[in-house]
């Protein structure tokens, strides 16, 4: 048997170095499109850090929104506090405002009384 042209000790060189050639060729178009992907992935993030950035900003105006909400429930939890404490005091305050209204009405029917008597008098 002959042996192949260029071979050496039965290895095929030039079928070797096709193979190594084509291995090569196939590394290098795997190589080209995992850049082109992590090119791509690269553009991705930063538009995701973007987007982030932006939703950061957006969750701190919603913090200052939360902040000035509690500030209102305590101010206004201050004056139901500070309501319920008096309502005794105004229950009283109408009690006596009651008594003085019904003493002003005791003394003044005589003299309602007397003024529509008058009313129905023509002097003239």
């Amino acid at each position: 048997m002959s042996k192949p042209t260029g071979a050496a000790d039965g290895v095929d060189t030039a079928g070797r170095i096709r193979r190594l050639t084509q291995a090569a060729l196939n590394a290098d178009v795997t190589i080209g499109r995992v850049d082109g992907v992590a090119h791509e992935i690269g553009t991705s993030l930063d538009e995701f850090a973007r987007v982030l950035g932006r939703f950061d900003a957006l969750l701190d105006k919603f913090a200052d929104g939360l902040d000035t909400f509690a500030g209102t429930v305590r101010s206004v939890d201050g004056v139901v506090g500070s309501l319920t404490a008096p309502e005794q005091d105004l229950d009283e305050l109408l009690l006596r405002v009651g008594r003085i209204v019904e003493t002003v009405d005791w003394l003044l029917t005589p003299a309602t009384a007397v003024r529509h008597r008058l009313a129905g008098i023509r002097f003239f």
